[in-house]
């Protein structure tokens, strides 16, 4: 009966201050039950996460044969992270993440947020949803006008730029106007300030499966069972 009235939490964090702080403050609320190690991470109703740890476990619980003791383990995933940008955000989200708090967060609301993962909800924390809301006005670039746009703001010229991406120099000129348009800039200057505001020239942590074999010890998974196979390794922190 015990367990159906608490909330098994999992904090994740590579700084010891920040987790240790997390712990203490959920660790005083009567609905929630913290768990201690990576080896819990299958028994946790909600894993708090830094960005990038955030993401591992996302990609663990997609690995074989993880998937089949961790279940939909990104739907029970609440990043909470210094990120803010559009593009990290959007891309955690995509990734299967379903909770986004940024610190600086209020307690009640974090609590809250496990909460609302527990029962099925997303929860977006304010900041996040208003980085989100900003862009709503802007439609997303394509993957070619990124090429584009990260080649212009590295200081190439058209035909540089086409030569590298190997297309005509007069789809380089269509491809800048949809980006001048879509980030409401006027020349190249303010293009790339309205990138850097938007986090689109972020390099943003890959989830390819090939990088959860490279993993390093702490994030190998117990078998579910003596039976089950060892789960599969996730990726060293970059």
């Amino acid at each position: 009966m015990l367990d159906l009235l608490t909330i098994k939490v999992l904090v994740l964090y590579d700084d010891p201050l920040l987790c240790a702080g997390l712990r203490a403050t959920l660790g005083a609320k009567p609905d929630i039950v913290l768990l201690t190690s990576l080896a819990d991470l299958a028994r946790a109703d909600v894993v708090i996460a830094d960005y990038e740890q955030g993401l591992r476990c996302i990609a663990l619980g997609k690995a074989e044969p993880a998937r089949r003791s961790l279940g939909a383990l990104g739907a029970r995933v609440l990043i909470l992270t210094r990120r803010d940008s559009e593009r990290e955000i959007r891309h955690a989200l995509e990734s299967g993440v379903r909770g986004y708090l940024t610190i600086g967060c209020g307690l009640d609301e974090l609590a809250d947020a496990v909460r609302a993962l527990h029962c099925g909800m997303r929860r977006i924390g304010t900041l996040a949803a208003q980085r989100l809301a900003d862009s709503v006005a802007g439609s997303l670039l394509t993957s070619r006008e990124t090429d584009v746009l990260r080649l212009l703001v590295a200081g190439h010229g058209n035909k540089a730029i086409a030569k590298r991406l190997d297309i005509a120099l007069g789809t380089v000129k269509s491809h800048l106007k949809s980006v001048f348009q879509k980030l409401d800039a006027s020349n190249r200057t303010e293009v790339a300030l309205a990138a850097d505001k938007r986090g689109l020239l972020i390099d943003l942590p890959a989830l390819d499966e090939p990088e959860v074999a490279a993993a390093p010890a702490r994030w190998r998974m117990p078998a579910a069972s003596p039976q089950a196979a060892p789960a599969r390794a996730l990726a060293s922190a970059s």
